[in-house]
């Protein structure tokens, strides 16, 4: 007779530190779900994630097209949040990175045809001359203090 199993939650609950952080994560779900119900629609899509600490409230967005839209939005929904019980004194909105999705790589590059005009193939310059231009570049930044 094959031996019963069990949900995988039920072993991570054993531990404790990894049961606090499942309940951080479900915490922050409640919260985001909460917040979702004072967005309009479109903005609610783009809201990632929420977290609230000692009254601050930091939303992730999806991308930086969002932030000031958001921004704008939370200092005029403050007072709501706080009349359904979320204790909010500021709010922030930072991008979420999308660390998850890979990142497109661009086509290998072709090799150039030779232009007989007086352009900037003309001159011979190639990927890597570009590349030496900008290290130097990021060099000179670097040691340069604004």
């Amino acid at each position: 007779m094959p031996k019963p199993t069990s949900h995988v939650r039920r072993h991570l609950r054993a531990s404790k530190p990894i049961a606090a952080l499942l309940d951080e994560i479900e915490r922050r779900e409640r919260l985001l779900s909460e917040i979702r119900g004072y967005l309009p629609a479109e903005m609610a899509r783009h809201c990632c994630q929420a977290s609230l600490l000692a009254g601050e409230l930091t939303l992730f967005v999806d991308s930086p097209v969002w932030v000031e839209r958001f921004r704008f939005l939370c200092c005029e929904r403050i007072a709501s949040l706080k009349a359904a019980g979320i204790e909010v004194e500021r709010c922030r909105v930072r991008v979420l990175p999308h660390t998850a999705r890979a990142v497109p790589r661009p086509p290998p590059s072709r090799p150039r045809a030779e232009s007989a005009g007086d352009g900037p193939d003309s001159r011979g310059a190639d990927d890597s001359d570009l590349t030496l231009a900008l290290a130097r570049l990021a060099r000179t930044l670097n040691r340069t203090s604004f």
